[in-house]
């Protein structure tokens, strides 16, 4: 079957060019524990700010996120991550993730309230947010590769998952498996540094084999990439 044929090679391209990026950046998982520190100081911050405190908190977190998404993007477009584009990522897509974040908070506030107010409400909330993760999961790709508005990345999000869905979600569900599969281990002490270092690696390999993958099915047709394929490019 020429679909899985393809598939399964886009697959092996992916997660072997992942895991030479990943081994060629490996200091990037430091920036893990620089996100851990800058959270934690974030909350105590926060703490002590009753009134702006959560917003200021949202603001770190999604300069933590939008850094990560800089970072990754890097290592998708140039190979290579430098102490300067880890100083430079922090601003980089910022509004973006506060955008979406927004998006979010406001469907929390107000939909899930009301949705909750009808039989089997709490079923219909799970389907709702199964269906935001699912519809939505290409949206931190899609925050470094379009710079669209918050509804816009949604809409795209939605489109690109309804045509690639059955390319896309495998490889991810591998991937996750396997950051589970590691971080269930029960580890105690020095351990458990090595398993977080262990994991910030993965979360890191995870998020360019999507950035990759992405950029192989994004505005291409399983027509074109088999065409492709037969080419051998």
């Amino acid at each position: 079957m020429e679909w899985l044929t393809v598939t399964l090679a886009m697959y092996r391209k992916a997660f072997g060019q992942a895991a030479q990026l990943v081994l060629k950046n490996w200091l990037v998982l430091g920036t893990v524990f620089v996100y851990m520190v800058t959270l934690n100081v974030g909350a105590i911050v926060a703490g002590l700010l009753p009134i702006v405190g959560g917003f200021l908190y949202t603001l770190v977190l999604a300069a933590c996120v939008g850094s990560f998404l800089s970072l990754v993007e890097m290592m998708v477009r140039t190979s290579r991550v430098t102490f300067d584009d880890f100083k430079r990522s922090f601003g980089a897509y910022l509004w973006d993730v506060v955008g979406v974040s927004f998006l979010l908070w406001l469907f929390s506030q107000l939909a899930v309230p009301a949705l909750l107010s009808l039989p089997q409400g709490t079923v219909i909330v799970l389907c709702a947010y199964l269906a935001i993760f699912v519809f939505g999961n290409a949206v931190p790709e899609l925050i470094y590769v379009g710079h669209f508005s918050s509804i816009a990345l949604l809409q795209e999000s939605y489109g690109f998952v309804l045509e690639n869905w059955i390319e896309w979600f495998p490889a991810n569900l591998i991937a996750a498996t396997l950051v589970f599969a590691i971080w269930s281990v029960p580890v105690a002490g020095i351990f458990a540094w090595i398993q977080t270092a262990v994991i910030a690696l993965l979360i890191y390999f995870v998020m360019v084999m999507r950035g990759l993958l992405f950029r192989e099915l994004h505005g291409s047709s399983r027509r074109s990439r088999a065409f492709r394929h037969r080419m051998g490019s």
